[in-house]
């Protein structure tokens, strides 16, 4: 039989939780409750009343400072332009994330992100673009195609497919210095 589920159980959990991974209040929330559901179904309980504790824990971290949707947004957004994510692929993930829309635009007002810095950088580890392996007009249409889906607009995707590889590399270096 497992052990018993306490308040103080859920927040030596969330602080583990919170100490290996960045977290929204939204997603510590879900990951506590499973944590519930969890050891209930071990113990053959019922998690319902328990859930109840999760909403103190959640309040204790933000409280102090380990869990904060804003810094979290911010943060995102700085890994997503880096990794080649789009405006609107961070807004969903975000979103998913349970991150108010007043948040997400919040950071999104703080942080820089650049739409053409991330699309070239997609492209980049996509290969497309100027990356490219294959020539030019046997690819273009999946490229094109490839960058809409990863929610860049259609003009920018036609501007980096059509790129040379100095023109993305001095947008590249350009923005670094």
């Amino acid at each position: 039989m497992g052990k018993k589920i306490s308040s103080e159980y859920l927040r030596r959990a969330a602080l583990h939780y919170l100490n290996r991974y960045s977290a929204s209040e939204d997603s510590l929330r879900r990951v506590l409750k499973r944590k519930i559901e969890r050891r209930a179904r071990e113990a053959e309980e019922d998690p319902h009343e328990y859930y109840e504790l999760i909403e103190p824990v959640v309040a204790f971290c933000r409280e102090h400072s380990f869990i904060d949707d804003l810094r979290f947004a911010q943060s995102k957004i700085r890994s997503g332009t880096v990794k080649g994510k789009s405006r609107s692929r961070i807004k969903l993930e975000l979103s998913a994330k349970g991150v108010s829309g007043e948040n997400i635009q919040t950071a999104f007002d703080d942080e820089e992100h650049d739409d053409q810095r991330a699309a070239i950088s997609y492209a980049k580890r996509r290969r497309l673009g100027p990356w490219r392996t294959k020539p030019k007009e046997e690819r273009r249409d999946k490229e094109l195609a490839s960058l809409v889906r990863a929610g860049f607009p259609y003009p920018l995707s036609q501007k980096i497919v059509d790129m040379t590889l100095e023109e993305a590399e001095d947008i590249i270096y350009a923005t670094v210095l």
